[in-house]
């Protein structure tokens, strides 16, 4: 079965248009996993009740409002005025809500869909830009469709584009802002001996601008990005047997280029804000940009400061093992409809086979970028590292599993890459016969799993013991 399956898919990929019909049929996949039900549940879970209704209120007055207590039942019932004239103290940046809101304003605040629809877009155009990412990185269309495949059945990238939480949109954002740095990349001469502005790294900086101004982590990207342009750029000139002091001068200009960029962006995102009268902090010092400074100062000390004890917390280490994946929702009901009873369940449950293939990957990746000088390697395993080992040094601070959404694409394209040099010059298992039968039979694993985990992706009615049986560990519960 599996060797007749390889022929097809093999006919399949050879075919011209490919590249086309296979991102299109991928696409849509993930778009009906991240839209489908997506108005279910019908009340705020999780921290929804914050970044839902601060979006409203920066959509409504520019900033965000205080809401009374225990108020989230009469949202939910419709009642969208009862927000206080008392600004909210929040610790995100704005841009996240604001694209929340979005959603918010097209279909109405009384729409559960609409209060997701803007994150679960993202989460779906995320399908073709890892898509067009990996076929400059790995040249190669059938792994960059696989790359579109296994990001729109990965369990983390579906349950945030479906959550209306900032990290689906950290994640959009961090994933463009690296596609714009591939794409500098490639659009490089082979030998560069002058010093040159390059506008790539400026749609870059403005992308990880977004990310930053989404969750502070993005400055992670920015910064690790920024370190890899200069040492890739060194070690281009040494290649070439040019001096290396140019690409100095190169990195101070390519700094200078991204954080201009992202700068303004990020403090563009803030104009609702410094334009105000009424925002939190807002008239703490004599001018906008010292009470913005000083809001900054809070906020820092809060997230260092951050460690209350959450039941479905996780640090940076057990995330490589989904040790304590996220439950973002669990009901179970009497009446279903077409049940006597069931189970509605929401949790960030990855897609295991590419979860685990995919960290072993990254770190294959990341040997291969120091002992082999592999650029591509080193491109995706920065990515990877960016957004996990800044998290090892906070291990005792309140974080959770679905952080992991943000590094999620770079596990994607970790494995896609471990896969393609596997096809090319890897072990051939005789049990398992050719190398593209195992790939095949790999990729198929990873579809069953999805439709394994699909319903506590999507929150969809079904028998408990269905729940029971996708909770594969004690310690997921």
């Amino acid at each position: 079965m599996i060797g007749q399956l390889t022929k097809l898919v093999e006919r399949a990929v050879g075919s011209r248009h490919f590249l086309l019909f296979g991102s299109l049929l991928v696409t849509a996949i993930g778009a009906v996993l991240r839209f489908g039900n997506l108005a279910n549940p019908t009340n705020l879970i999780f921290d929804e009740t914050y970044y839902v209704k601060d979006a409203w209120t920066l959509g409504q007055t520019g900033t965000e409002k205080d809401w009374p207590d225990n108020f989230d039942p009469s949202f939910e019932a419709g009642n969208f005025t009862g927000y206080t004239e008392v600004a909210s103290y929040v610790v995100h940046p704005p841009v996240g809500k604001w694209i929340i809101y979005l959603g918010m304003w097209l279909f109405g605040a009384d729409s559960t869909f609409g209060w997701r629809f803007s994150v679960a877009l993202l989460g779906t155009l995320a399908i073709p830009l890892i898509i067009a990412t990996a076929r400059l990185l790995l040249r190669s269309n059938k792994f960059a469709v696989l790359a579109g495949l296994f990001l729109a059945i990965e369990g983390h990238s579906i349950v945030m584009s479906r959550t209306s939480v900032l990290d689906g949109i950290l994640a959009f954002f961090v994933l463009l802002g690296f596609f714009f740095i591939v794409l500098d990349q490639e659009r490089l001469p082979a030998v560069q001996k002058i010093v040159t502005l390059r506008p790539w790294l400026l749609l870059a900086g403005a992308s990880f601008g977004l990310a930053v101004g989404t969750k502070w982590s993005g400055l992670y990207f920015l910064a690790a990005f920024g370190l890899l342009t200069l040492l890739l750029d060194i070690s281009r000139r040494a290649h070439a047997g040019l001096k290396t002091w140019p690409a100095w001068l190169q990195a101070v200009l390519n700094a200078i280029t991204m954080l201009i960029a992202a700068g303004s962006v990020y403090l563009l995102s803030w104009l609702g804000w410094i334009l105000s009268s009424d925002g939190w902090g807002r008239s703490a010092k004599p001018s906008w940009w010292e009470s913005l400074w000083e809001y900054h100062l809070n906020a820092y000390r809060f997230h260092t400061g951050l460690s209350s004890d959450h039941p479905y917390q996780s640090n940076a280490l057990q995330w490589l093992v989904s040790a304590r994946p996220t439950a973002f929702f669990f009901e179970k009901y009497e009446d279903c409809g077409w049940l006597d009873s069931c189970t509605v369940a929401i949790t960030a449950v990855p897609n295991m086979a590419i979860w685990i293939g995919g960290v072993i990957a990254v770190f294959w990746a990341s040997y291969r970028a120091v002992h082999r000088l592999d650029k591509t390697a080193a491109l995706i395993a920065t990515g990877f590292l960016a957004g996990w080992a800044p998290w090892l040094v906070y291990l005792e601070r309140t974080t959770f599993q679905f952080y992991t959404v943000v590094f999620s694409a770079f596990l994607v394209l970790a494995l896609c890459y471990a896969l393609q040099r596997y096809l090319k010059r890897g072990y051939q298992l005789r049990l398992f016969g050719k190398r593209s039968r195992v790939i095949v039979g790999f990729v198929l694993f990873t579809m069953l799993l999805g439709l394994y985990f699909g319903s506590i992706w999507m929150g969809l009615e079904v028998p408990h013991w269905v729940w029971q049986i996708q909770m594969w560990f004690p310690f997921w519960v």
